[in-house]
This record gives C-alpha cells, structure tokens and sequence, in this order.
C-alpha cells in the first residue's frame, strides 16, 4: 500500500520539503479554530467569531491567488519569507485587538489583512513534487500523500489548540499558529534546490498562455465544488465549538475534530494508495454525495459520544474528495499554470470554509448547533450538484493530459542564469 508514497519520498529533496511543509500548514488547522475560541471565549458571541473567522478565511483565498502568480513569476524564495513575517506580524496584531476590546471593525481590518499575506504552503509544496516528478506516474500518490498530511495537520492542529486555549489561554493557539507559520515558511524559502524555476516570460504569440488559470476549461465548475466542500469544513468546525460547549466540556471540540481528520486520513491512505478506473469527475461527485450523506447523521446527535462516531464516519469521505479536487485540477490546466490552478482551488476551499463559519456562526446563535451541522450537509450537496453539472466539461481532464506525461520545460530565456521551468503562471 505505502510503496507509492516511499518512492515519491525517495526523490531528491521531497522528503525535506514535505516535511517543513507539514510545519508551514499547521497554522491553517490553529488560526481558524483558534479564531473561534478566543471570540465566543471572549464575547460569548459565536456569529462574532465566524464572522471574524470569515474575515480572515476570505482574504486568505483571494490573497492567495495573487500571491501565487507572483510566486510563479518571481520564485518562491523571493516572496514566501515577506509573505510569512507580514502574515504573523498580522496575527499577532490581531490578538492584541481582541484582548483589549477594540473596536469590531478595527479587528475586522487586522485580521483580514493577516489572510491577505498568509502563503499558500500547500499549493507551494504540490507546486514543488509536480517539478521534482516531472508530471510522471509518482504524481498522484504525491498529491495523495499530501492530502494525507493535510490530515494529519487537521489532526494535531485542533487536539494542540484545544488544549492551549483551554488548559493555558485563549490567545495562545493564533500566536503559537503565528510563530509556526513565520519558521516554516522561512525554512521552506531557503530550500531552493527543489523550487520550481519561476517563469518570467511566455512564447510570443501563445495565446494559451495570456489567460489565467481560472479561464480554462472546467477549473471554475471545480472551485465551485471546492467552495460546498469549504463550506463543510467551515461550518462542522463552528458547530463542533458550539454542541461541546452546551454538552459542557468545551475541551472536546480538540477531540471531536482530531477523530474526524484522523478518520480522513485513514480514508485518504486507503484511496491514494490505488488505482481508479473511474474517471476524475465522476469520482468529485461520487466522494462528495457520499460525503453529504454521511454528514446526515451529525444534526441528530444526542452526545459528544455519538457525535464523534458519526464524525468518524464522515471524515473518512474528506481526504479522498480533495484528492480528486486537487488531481482534477491538475489535469484541467497547463503546466506552467499548476501553481495558480491548485491555489484557485485552495481558494475555493477557504471561500467555502469562510462561508461555512459566518453562516453556522450566524445559525448556531439563532437556533443552535443543529443547524450548523445542517450547513454542512448542505455543502456536501451543492459539491455533488456541481460535479453532476460539470461531467461534460470534466471529462477533457481524462484525454488532455494522461498522468504519466512528462512535464516539459520551457526553454526560452535568452539570458544566462536558469531556465524557465515547467511549473510557473503567465503573470499577465
């Protein structure tokens, strides 16, 4: 089962970079979370703490698609160590904000300003295996064994800030997600070696190449999708926070959560470590129907303890779902534009998520923790919807660009120095 993943490992730098690249995301399953606590902690309001949460998530998405075009023009090592410091620097502001009661459209400000210049670590680090594999057949387990990751951080993160906010203080999971975030993302810039070559210039007379990622094909049906699955992550969390705490062990929610990343990792070992006959469109609206029909059991919940059975159960459904996003965006968009492509659904996802915490924040005050989970299975739908609409257009995906092709670099740049590589983005 593993042998996928210790190959992709065994390449040149991949296990260094993958690794620091688990460190530089830790702060995107704390910050949220942390978010939420430290807010309805402090205000007792939890349509505060989404809407807060919100305000940092959107930014995020949008600041990331910008970033990440920049990065693909300059190189990661120029803008990631900028991107980082300003991101803490933010996130640090933003706690003092809250500790001394400023004004609510002042902690709006900061803490969106802290989502702007927050780096997009896991387009960053899948940006870096397509190079290292060239676009070849190790590429999926890649991308698979960072969904899993992913996972393991959804794991750690909230068990981590759970127990700081709860045992030492409220503030301390953004700062800690802060500092976390500045080292990785300096420790990941100085690894230079297996950075994608930036891609300054494109071919005159490319047409292909003056349109962004966003414009071909398919890829905005699946940031849609990737939007109903934010908005499950978004909206389980708030819901979460809020049924623990009128169960009367708020410390919970740490555990809640980490069963339901722990649950989506086992499901993304499991499907990332085989071969589908089933095409990637089909898969995006098959995992995501699942999804929602396994979330169906989470506004029924009487206790903490059937809560986290069907939280398991749903989780499973997660990893494998956004291997098959990021896969089939992958396959939609050209090479020199995967950087930008995986970030447009990154956004997608933290579009979603922030969706997900404003509503069920909003939801949760008006009618209680229910009807957050209610948003959620509402997510899971609308992905499968938008799945089934977007079959037609998917389906390029399985004939444009089969996985074992390689990557070939672009070799245009009359100066002396390095070559434009394969994975960059037409700034235009």
């Amino acid at each position: 089962m593993f042998a996928a993943y210790r190959e992709a490992l065994r390449l040149p730098g991949t296990l260094r970079f993958s690794a620091t690249g688990f460190v530089a995301r830790l702060p995107v399953a704390m910050v949220g979370l942390g978010i939420v606590l430290l807010v309805s902690g402090t205000t007792g309001s939890y349509a505060a703490a989404g809407v807060l949460s919100a305000a940092f998530q959107l930014p995020a998405a949008l600041g990331a698609v910008i970033s990440s075009r920049w990065i693909d023009r300059v190189g990661q090592h120029r803008l990631l160590p900028w991107l980082a410091s300003l991101n803490a620097t933010f996130l640090i502001l933003f706690v003092v904000t809250v500790e001394r009661s400023a004004p609510f459209v002042l902690q709006i400000v900061v803490v969106a300003l802290a989502g702007i210049c927050q780096p997009a670590i896991g387009s960053m680090v899948r940006a870096r295996w397509a190079s290292a594999t060239q676009g070849g057949p190790l590429l999926r387990s890649a991308f698979a064994l960072e969904s899993i990751l992913d996972e393991g951080v959804f794991t750690v993160g909230p068990l981590v800030t759970a127990f700081l906010a709860f045992q030492i203080g409220l503030p301390l999971p953004v700062i800690l997600g802060a500092g976390l975030g500045l080292a990785g993302g300096l420790a990941l810039a100085l690894q230079r070696r297996t950075e994608p070559i930036p891609r300054r210039t494109a071919p005159v007379g490319d047409a292909v190449h003056h349109r962004g990622a966003i414009r071909q094909p398919g890829v905005l049906l699946v940031v849609a999708a990737a939007i109903g699955v934010g908005t499950v992550f978004g909206s389980f969390e708030v819901a979460v926070v809020a049924f623990t705490q009128q169960a009367g062990s708020p410390g919970s929610s740490g555990i809640v959560l980490a069963i339901w990343a722990l649950g989506s990792m086992l499901g993304g070992i499991w499907f990332g470590s085989r071969s589908w006959r089933m095409t990637l469109g089909r898969q995006v609206m098959l995992l995501s129907g699942l999804l929602a029909v396994a979330l169906l059991l989470a506004p029924f919940s009487p206790s903490i303890l059937f809560l986290a059975g069907a939280t398991t159960v749903a989780g499973v459904a997660i990893a494998p779902t956004l291997i098959a996003l990021f896969s089939l965006t992958e396959r939609l968009v050209p090479a020199h534009q995967l950087t930008e492509g995986l970030t447009w659904t990154n956004s997608g996802l933290a579009i979603g998520f922030s969706a997900g915490t404003a509503g069920a924040g909003l939801l949760v005050d008006a009618f209680g923790p229910a009807w957050g989970f209610v948003l959620s299975v509402v997510g899971a739908t609308l992905a499968s919807v938008v799945a089934v609409a977007g079959q037609g257009s998917f389906r390029r995906a399985d004939t444009a660009k089969p996985p074992s092709e390689p990557v070939q670099a672009w070799i245009d740049d009359p100066l002396p120095g390095p070559q434009p590589g394969a994975i960059a983005d037409d700034p235009r």
